[in-house]
């Protein structure tokens, strides 16, 4: 039986297609083992959920970073997430899709102009798969692009952390809306696809985004399967929570596997007026109470001095309470994807 990844099957649809008992299926939807959705009193399975609970998705799970405004802290906020999960021990790609190319800075790592997300995206450098030698051209490309960052011999999590970093020619690329000879929104997933065949031991890849909902920002979200957004404590930030959203119900009709992970508020401190004032508002938008995470990051002054440390707040002082709530994110985080 095949399934489609969007599509809604019942479970005499599934327990006939896969040799199995409704009841066991029941069961499993019950336990949580499965996840499923009641209409009425019958049970429905999406098929990206089946695949999943059946490990027919294989692959790097993809993390997107995204906000439609500035000044919420997105790439530092990325990176110590990312990190979190490499001292986990997992193998984890971050890659930087803002021009501004922070994520570099915060891993004190230099940027060669030739080795960035331009060269990931641009059409130019990439074969499509009906092109003969495609895969070896991803292959060269990848090896190219995958780029280790420093500090592992201090930081043995450091060495399971990989970047392909940005550049400012990522607005030029942008504003040229990549080459017009196919969807551009396609064109990182298609380059993370190509990954997986070329370099399958990366567990999780990690998307910084610009702070605008535009080519690069969708980029993302089409190769993505989680989307968490970091927000600062100020009723414009709502605003551009709710046109992310609105964009993320966009694209699951061509992104089947898209899923919220979180709204995180950065630089939280409930001890104020205005952080209580923000939850209790986003906790009155439909659209946006189901996603919000009761786990904030505070105000903290070292957090916002990252970029002086050298090294990712969560190895310079992970005992911080930045650090212990940077965990605290991840863990909700967790639970909700699961």
């Amino acid at each position: 039986m095949d399934i489609e990844v969007g599509r809604m099957y019942t479970l005499r649809e599934l327990a006939s297609g896969f040799s199995v008992s409704e009841r066991t299926l029941t069961r499993k939807l019950e336990l949580g083992e499965l996840r499923g959705y009641k209409v009425g009193n019958q049970w429905r399975v999406r098929g990206r959920e089946w695949l999943e609970y059946t490990g027919a998705l294989s692959g790097p799970r993809v993390f997107v970073v995204a906000n439609a405004k500035g000044g919420a802290g997105k790439s530092t906020f990325t990176t110590n997430l990312a990190v979190l999960r490499a001292r986990e021990g997992k193998r984890v790609l971050l890659i930087d899709l803002d021009p501004q190319g922070h994520l570099a800075t915060l891993l004190n790592m230099p940027v060669d102009p030739d080795r960035t997300t331009v060269q990931l995206l641009n059409e130019e450098l990439r074969l499509p798969r009906t092109v003969p030698g495609h895969r070896d051209r991803w292959h060269t490309l990848w090896t190219d692009l995958l780029q280790s960052v420093p500090g592992a011999e201090e930081h043995e999590a450091l060495s399971r952390v990989f970047l392909v970093p940005a550049h400012n020619d990522l607005a030029d690329l942008e504003r040229a809306n990549f080459h017009r000879s196919k969807p551009i929104e396609y064109a990182l997933r298609e380059a993370i696809e190509a990954l997986t065949l070329v370099n399958p031991d990366i567990d999780e890849i990690w998307i910084d985004t610009p702070p605008n909902l535009g080519s690069l920002t969708r980029n993302a979200l089409m190769a993505a399967h989680y989307v968490v957004s970091p927000f600062a404590k100020s009723d414009l930030g709502l605003d551009g929570l709710e046109r992310l959203m609105v964009l993320v119900e966009q694209y699951l009709e061509f992104n089947p596997y898209l899923r919220v992970a979180g709204l995180v508020m950065n630089y939280g401190n409930p001890r104020t007026i205005m952080h209580n004032e923000i939850r209790e508002t986003i906790k009155g938008r439909a659209s946006l109470s189901p996603y919000l995470l009761e786990s904030y990051v505070s105000e903290a002054e070292r957090f916002n001095q990252a970029p002086r440390l050298g090294v990712p707040l969560v190895l310079a002082e992970p005992n911080s309470t930045s650090a212990q709530e940077l965990r605290r994110v991840l863990k909700e985080m967790d639970a909700c994807v699961e």
